[in-house]
């Protein structure tokens, strides 16, 4: 689910919108994400809440970052200050159906924060085309106003809120190809930005933009080619910008997700908690190596 993470910093960062209030935030967080067999699941409230000063924050942060690091060393200037990634197992597989898990993850980036909150900022890190010939995500976009309409959806903007709809076509760990269309809102305030989506039900069978699987299957010369389709439905999460009170250029970055996974993707193991750790890190260093080249760029 890593592709779902980068999709919310994206909109995080090109987000808009005044604070209102934003519905798919407060129906992951208050009334839960719901599984095929009626589990419900609710998300964690973001690691630092509004309106702390900086004494809380640095409290908040800390704590929730034990007993991997402490606040000073989340703060360092440096491209590898540690980064705390948590994935649980929610509900483990029964009988080869689906488990459920769940993913934390944030660190702190050195940066000023109208760079980190830019439009050019956001391209030069979530780079569409990069993405694409990197081999992870082969489709991305936002629906057009058309083909909403086509789908008798209504423009999702609100009051203090921006909405979009969202397509993504990835793959995961080169053994499962996952298409899915979320429901995005996104809010924000003067110090903090906050985006959060889950799979919307009304894409289930869509002829464009289906939400589904597909694995990914080798033959005798190890060349890779989708299988057979099968239906998605379960996913969503949330990503948040907010901008320490001290140092006074400390900017907090943290992802939420929940998901169900079908035992057929990865045979029953655990592929993401073995593997995701390694690629977060690896996120995190790219957008603080990028942060600083873009407050330099500022600076000429």
């Amino acid at each position: 689910m890593m592709g779902l993470s980068i999709f919310l910093l994206a909109a995080v960062v090109s987000a808009s919108a005044e604070p209102v209030n934003n519905p798919v935030f407060e129906e992951l967080t208050r009334r839960g994400l719901a599984m095929s067999d009626g589990l419900t699941v609710k998300l964690p409230p973001p690691v630092v809440a509004e309106g702390l000063d900086a004494a809380a924050q640095r409290a908040a942060l800390e704590k929730a970052s034990q007993p991997t690091a402490t606040f000073d060393e989340l703060i360092k200037k440096s491209y590898y200050t540690p980064t705390i990634v948590k994935i649980r197992t929610l509900r483990p597989f029964v009988d080869e159906k689906s488990a459920v898990r769940s993913v934390d993850l944030w660190f702190v980036a050195r940066g000023d924060w109208k760079t980190v909150t830019s439009q050019e900022f956001v391209e030069s890190v979530f780079n569409r085309k990069a993405e694409k010939a990197g081999g992870v995500v082969s489709r991305m976009g936002e629906l057009t106003d058309r083909e909403m309409a086509a789908r008798k959806l209504l423009s999702p903007d609100g009051e203090g809120c921006r909405s979009r709809f969202i397509y993504t076509t990835f793959s995961l760990f080169e053994r499962v190809e996952l298409s899915t269309t979320r429901h995005a809102t996104v809010t924000r305030g003067e110090d903090f930005v906050l985006a959060a989506a889950r799979v919307d039900p009304r894409f289930d069978g869509d002829r464009d933009f289906p939400n589904q699987w597909r694995p990914l299957l080798r033959d005798a010369e190890a060349n890779i080619r989708p299988g057979p389709a099968k239906p998605y439905a379960h996913a969503g999460g949330y990503a948040k910008l907010t901008r320490l009170k001290e140092p006074s250029d400390a900017v907090l970055v943290e992802c939420h997700l929940i998901y169900e996974e079908p035992y057929g993707w990865f045979d029953g193991v655990n592929l993401v908690k073995q593997k995701a750790r390694a690629m977060v890190e690896e996120k995190a260093r790219v957008f603080r190596r990028k942060l600083t080249l873009a407050d330099q760029k500022q600076e000429d």
